[in-house]
């Protein structure tokens, strides 16, 4: 019988005739709900089953191979279906050995005979394509690399500890960014309200070191792109706009209301590639935290 082959089309929701623009954005648009990060209930099996439909048809020639495996597929189905339908072969009778009328037990018996055969045949043809004909499987080859594995120390015997312990070190920074980020709203709001004097510095925006910055991570894509000297910022393929930009002055930069519904922040470590995305809720509570990776230092 057929092993099982998922169908990567179904997976992804496209027709056969999609293009690279829709497989991408079917993608997308399943990925933030089958994501076990970004949904609740949502199995890891299910999103492997739609990463691994991704990774077939986004790549040209992955895709084609695919294409014709479904066609033979398909017409092996249909000589199968044709082979099931056509009746067995008549044979005259014998004039000397077989009377005129065969009586309707024997009549019976051959044509179950001739089923058990042909279901034989069928099965026979198969295997013998399963085990010749049939494509293996591309391996999928996932390599962890510890980068700092010298530096860091050893890990707890229980997982649990050290689980604990990252929630309360993210916990810690994330109250010390909101804490930060009070006081810069506040020093804002008192600069709206009132003039500063002659002799009060100006309050300085940080401007970007760097043309164009990219983040990823999470299967989130972050893209900072400077303008003179003002910045914009595309989340997810969405149109460019123009953050908030905070320096909360422990040396971390704060990039915020860039979205329309003022969900994500990104913090930036000054000379730093690497940093931390922030997910709000309505009320303003961060719900994720979780680090990015960038191409270059944003300020």
């Amino acid at each position: 019988m057929h092993a099982y082959r998922p169908n990567h089309y179904q997976a992804l929701g496209v027709p056969r005739s999609a293009d690279a623009e829709a497989i991408r954005a079917a993608y997308r648009a399943q990925a933030k709900e089958l994501h076990p990060d970004l949904s609740e209930g949502s199995s890891n099996e299910a999103f492997l089953r739609l990463q691994e439909a991704y990774d077939v048809l986004r790549d040209p020639e992955r895709r084609a191979s695919y294409d014709e495996t479904l066609a033979r597929e398909a017409a092996m189905a249909e000589a199968v279906r044709q082979t099931a339908h056509r009746p067995p072969p008549l044979r005259r009778p014998t004039p000397q050995r077989t009377p005129s009328r065969l009586p309707r037990r024997i009549v019976g018996l051959r044509r179950f005979l001739a089923a058990i055969a042909l279901v034989v045949i069928v099965t026979g043809v198969i295997v013998v394509w399963q085990l010749v004909f049939s494509p293996e499987p591309e391996p999928i080859l996932i390599v962890k690399v510890d980068r700092d594995r010298d530096r860091r120390p050893a890990l707890p015997a229980d997982p649990g500890i050290l689980t604990k312990e990252v929630d309360r070190g993210v916990q810690a920074q994330i109250e010390r960014v909101e804490a930060a980020k009070k006081r810069i709203e506040t020093q804002l709001s008192e600069l709206d309200a009132h003039k500063p004097a002659a002799t009060s510095p100006p309050v300085k925006t940080p401007t970007m070191t760097a043309p164009r910055v990219q983040c990823t991570g999470r299967g989130t894509n972050i893209v900072m792109t400077r303008d003179k000297d003002s910045a914009k910022v595309s989340y997810d393929g969405g149109p460019p706009v123009q953050p908030r930009i905070s320096d909360l002055g422990t040396g971390t930069v704060l990039v915020s209301r860039f979205e329309s519904s003022n969900k994500i922040a990104i913090g930036f470590t000054k000379g730093d590639r690497a940093t931390q995305l922030l997910l709000f809720d309505e009320a303003g509570h961060v719900l994720q935290t979780f680090s990015v990776e960038c191409t270059a230092a944003a300020f």
